[in-house]
C-alpha cells in the first residue's frame, strides 16, 4: 500500500491535501463506494497508464476519515477487449450469492458495466452488467466466471448501482440506458439473477446521455408539525445539460415502493457548481447518505492542467431533507471537512475592510454572510502581482448568488465556463450565509446552510491568498 504523497513540481500547487486524486493517472467517476469493518473504500474510473481517458479500470482508494487516502493496486483492471466502467459494490453478509465458501464470511460484490469492445468475439461494441468478488475484504478480487449477469444487447446499458431493499426482501439494481434517457430498475434474491421491475424516465430533465444513478432512503428532519421520517431521492448525471453547463447532476424527491420510483417533483440541482458529476453514494452506511462526486466535467476534463495526475473527488457530503412551508420537501447537503483545516470567520462582507491575508498553499476555510440587498462581493486575490488571479463570490443586483472562478486562473482554462449556476434565496431574505473551502486547486462552497453546493476547480498556482469583502 502506498500513501497519497506531494512531489516537489509545480503541480503540487494544484493537488490538493484532503481531496482524493489519483496518484499519477486519469481518474474519472467515483465507483464501489462502500463503508466496510469501519474503513471507507473508493473506487473510481482509472487509467492505469496514461492522464488521458482510456484503458479504464477500477482504481482503489482507502481511508480511515475520509481525508486521507491510501492507493491500493489496481482493482479491477481493463483487458484487450473489454474495459471496466462505472459500478458499486455492496456487501453481501448473508452469502445469498453463493461467492463465498459455506460458512465464510459474506463477499464483497462489485457490480460494474462491461464495455466490450467492436471486434469482441460474443458482445461487440456493447454494454453489459458484471461483477467481481472479494472474499478478504476488498484487496483482492475475482472476476466471476459466468459474466455478464445482465445482458440488454444495448450498447449503452450501464453504471449499475446496486442496494438491499428490506421491506421487499430484494436487491435493488438502478441502470441508465444513457442514450434513451431511461433508468432501469431490476431486482433479485441472489445478486446473480435479475428481474426488470420498472423504467423511469422525466421529460423535465434534459441532458443527451443519463448517467451514474443513485437510488437513496434519505432522512426528513422532523418539525412540529411534521414527526421524522423519510424519502427516497433519484440522483440522476447528465451530460452535456449541466446546471452550470456541461456536465453535472440533478436529484428527483420522491417514493419507492421496491420495484417503482415515482416523483412529482421537478428536478433540482445536485450542484450548481461546473465540477461535481456522477455523484453516488457509499454503500454501508446508516442514516444519512454520503455521496462523492466527480470533481470535473466533460466539457473540459482532458484540459485540465495537472500532470501526471488528473482530476479529483469533490469533498464528500450527507444529505438530508426537511419539510418546506406550503408542503414538499427540500434537499439540504453538509459537505465533510476536516476539523484541522483553518477557519476565518470573515462576518458580514461588507464590513470585513482590511483583508485577510493566509498561505494558500495549506487549506483553508472562510465562513461569514453576504447582505442581499445591494450587490456585495467577497474577493479571494491568489498572489500580489497586478493581474494576480480572483475568486469572487458576489450577490448581483436581483440577489442571486454567484461564484465566478473566470479570473481565478493563472493558467488558460475554460473559458466559457467561468460562471457557477445562480443561487435564489428564499424571497424575504435579508443574509445569505457562505462556507467556503479551499484546498489549492479545489473549491467547495456551501450556501444558505446547505440548500445549495457549488464545486469548483480553480488553478491560481500561488502561495499566498488575500480575502477581502467588497459592498458596491
Amino acid at each position: 500500500m502506498t500513501p497519497t504523497t506531494l512531489s516537489p513540481s509545480r503541480a503540487d500547487l494544484y493537488r490538493p491535501r484532503f481531496h482524493l486524486t489519483p496518484e499519477s493517472t486519469w481518474m474519472n467517476d467515483p465507483n464501489g463506494l462502500i463503508r466496510h469493518e469501519g474503513r471507507w473504500h473508493a473506487f473510481y474510473q482509472n487509467n492505469p497508464h496514461g492522464s488521458l481517458w482510456g484503458n479504464l479500470s477500477w482504481g482503489h482508494a482507502v481511508s480511515d476519515d475520509l481525508a486521507t487516502w491510501t492507493h491500493l493496486p489496481v482493482a479491477l483492471p481493463c483487458s484487450e477487449h473489454e474495459m471496466i466502467f462505472s459500478g458499486s459494490v455492496v456487501h453481501d453478509a448473508e452469502n445469498s450469492s453463493g461467492l463465498a465458501a459455506p460458512g465464510a464470511s459474506g463477499p464483497l460484490v462489485a457490480f460494474y458495466t462491461s464495455a466490450y469492445s467492436p471486434d469482441h468475439p460474443t458482445h461487440p461494441g456493447l454494454q453489459a452488467q458484471s461483477i467481481a468478488y472479494s472474499t478478504d475484504g476488498g484487496t483482492e478480487w475475482t472476476f466471476y466466471a459466468d459474466n455478464p449477469i445482465l445482458d440488454r444487447g444495448s450498447a449503452n446499458f450501464r453504471d449499475p448501482k446496486v442496494f438491499w431493499h428490506a421491506e421487499s426482501g430484494r436487491w435493488v439494481m438502478v441502470t441508465v440506458e444513457a442514450a434513451d434517457q431511461q433508468v432501469h430498475l431490476h431486482t433479485s434474491a441472489n445478486l446473480l439473477t435479475w428481474e426488470e421491475a420498472s423504467v423511469f424516465t422525466h421529460p423535465g430533465l434534459d441532458g443527451v446521455l443519463w448517467e451514474c444513478p443513485d437510488l437513496l432512503r434519505v432522512p426528513v428532519t422532523g418539525t412540529a408539525d411534521a414527526p421524522e421520517g423519510e424519502a427516497w431521492v433519484m440522483v440522476i448525471s447528465t451530460n452535456p445539460g449541466g446546471p452550470a453547463g456541461g456536465s453535472g447532476g440533478y436529484v428527483l424527491i420522491g417514493d419507492f415502493d421496491g420495484r417503482t420510483f415515482t416523483t412529482q417533483a421537478q428536478p433540482q440541482p445536485l450542484d450548481l457548481g461546473q465540477d461535481c458529476y456522477a455523484a453516488v453514494s457509499f454503500s454501508g452506511v446508516e442514516g444519512a447518505p454520503v455521496l462523492l462526486g466527480w470533481m470535473n466535467n466533460w466539457a473540459y476534463a482532458d484540459q485540465t492542467p495537472t500532470d501526471p495526475w488528473r482530476s479529483a473527488m469533490t469533498l464528500p457530503r450527507t444529505l438530508h431533507l426537511e419539510p418546506v412551508a406550503g408542503g414538499g420537501l427540500e434537499l439540504l447537503q453538509h459537505p465533510i471537512v476536516p476539523e484541522a483545516v483553518r477557519t476565518v470567520d470573515l462576518g458580514a462582507v461588507a464590513t470585513a475592510v482590511e483583508p485577510v491575508v493566509l498561505d494558500a498553499v495549506e487549506p483553508f476555510r472562510v465562513q461569514g454572510t453576504l447582505g442581499l440587498r445591494t450587490p456585495q462581493r467577497m474577493v479571494l486575490r491568489f498572489g500580489e502581482e497586478e493581474a494576480a488571479p480572483e475568486l469572487v463570490l458576489s450577490v448581483d443586483a436581483e440577489g442571486r448568488v454567484v461564484l465566478d472562478r473566470s479570473a481565478a486562473h493563472g493558467v488558460d482554462f475554460a473559458p466559457e465556463h467561468g460562471a457557477s449556476a445562480p443561487y435564489t434565496p428564499a424571497a424575504g431574505s435579508e443574509e445569505v450565509a457562505f462556507d467556503l473551502v479551499v484546498d489549492r486547486s479545489c473549491v467547495d462552497l456551501q450556501l444558505d446552510g446547505g440548500r445549495a453546493l457549488v464545486s469548483q476547480q480553480i488553478f491560481p498556482g500561488a502561495a499566498e491568498v488575500s480575502i477581502r469583502g467588497e459592498s458596491a
